[in-house]
């Protein structure tokens, strides 16, 4: 393990993923080059068979290491090995994904400061109801569509109630469904001391939830999904969606793994974009993994139909100002960074 990897994997660490599973380690062979490896325990079988954000996922993780990279004037190339996940149904074995391999470039090379990347968070908390400016919009639209994608927003009253009525939504999908319920648990940290001893997952704290209440939510869910008490539980988690000024949605090609890795790359430098701006972001993940609500969302907000994935709406997101949002625990960078055999 060298200086460099030692160097980028303290920014990789802070890679985000899905319910914060962190599934990613840097294998270092040599000073210059290291594997990327998945590792499928992490992953999110049920939820994402196809691993289509996990693949994002990867990409965003890439990325992050490029512009760390970029800051101690080396280049990064990744050599992508794109066998599918979990073949055969094995859930168990480390996966390369990519090697990566740093280049000398002579200088700095002219990108993102890499401390944006540690002071990117996910705002989960009530927003002031304050749009985001035109002018950070136009910078967000630009750098989609350089990468070849869309970025759309919407602040109109009209959009917005819908999308909060889908997030609801998708959090009873997710609930009524067994598989769902059972995999999105294993990541739940429903105390301090369960966040502290894991290091990962989604915490209460985070999710701006009480512990308790969370664990009766998910382990008791049919109680909490009875018709009555199911109206009262969506008002409730509706209300943590206060304060929305601004909706976007990023949509593009979304077809092939080349695809959703172009897509974390988008996704990432974006959020970078905001960060730097002053601004947060909460990306509503169950809306688009559930096709029936992501259907229904690009009907209710009247967007051009779609080309099938090669236009397709991936992204669905709140964003604004908030109050500064938690921080969310991770691994030690000594657990991301592996040393070859």
């Amino acid at each position: 393990m060298t200086a460099s990897w030692a160097g980028i994997g303290r920014y990789a660490q802070r890679c985000p993923s899905p319910h914060n599973t962190q599934p990613f380690r840097l294998r270092v062979i040599d000073d210059r080059q290291a594997d990327l490896v998945f590792l499928p325990q992490r992953g999110l079988p049920v939820a994402d068979p196809l691993g289509r954000f996990t693949w994002l996922t990867a990409g965003i993780f890439v990325e992050i290491c490029r512009i760390a990279a970029h800051a101690t004037g080396c280049e990064l190339e990744a050599v992508w090995d794109w066998t599918p996940m979990y073949g055969g149904g094995d859930v168990e074995t480390p996966q390369a994904l990519a090697c990566l391999r740093l280049v000398a470039a002579g200088s700095a090379i002219d990108d993102f400061d890499p401390q944006l990347i540690l002071s990117r968070r996910t705002s989960r908390l009530p927003y002031d109801g304050s749009p985001v400016p035109a002018s950070v919009i136009a910078e967000l639209q630009g750098e989609a569509a350089r990468l070849g994608h869309r970025f759309e927003t919407r602040s109109d009253a009209a959009a917005i109630a819908p999308v909060v009525e889908l997030n609801r939504q998708a959090l009873f999908h997710d609930l009524d469904d067994d598989g769902l319920r059972t995999e999105l648990t294993r990541w739940l940290r429903f105390s301090g001391r369960e966040e502290d001893l894991t290091r990962d997952g989604l915490s209460a704290r985070c999710l701006t939830f009480s512990g308790p209440l969370l664990r009766s939510f998910f382990l008791q869910h049919r109680f909490w999904t009875l018709p009555g008490v199911r109206t009262v539980v969506g008002t409730v988690y509706g209300a943590t969606m206060k304060g929305i000024g601004t909706i976007g949605w990023l949509r593009g090609r979304y077809v092939t793994r080349e695809d959703w890795v172009a897509a974390g790359r988008v996704m990432i430098r974006l959020w970078l974009i905001l960060t730097r701006a002053g601004f947060h972001w909460h990306p509503y993940g169950s809306v688009i993994t559930s096709e029936t609500a992501r259907a229904n969302m690009v009907k209710y907000l009247e967007l051009p139909a779609e080309a099938g994935e090669e236009d397709m709406v991936w992204l669905l997101l709140r964003l604004g100002t908030s109050p500064q949002p938690p921080l969310s625990h991770r691994l030690p960078v000594a657990d991301i960074l592996l040393c070859a055999p």
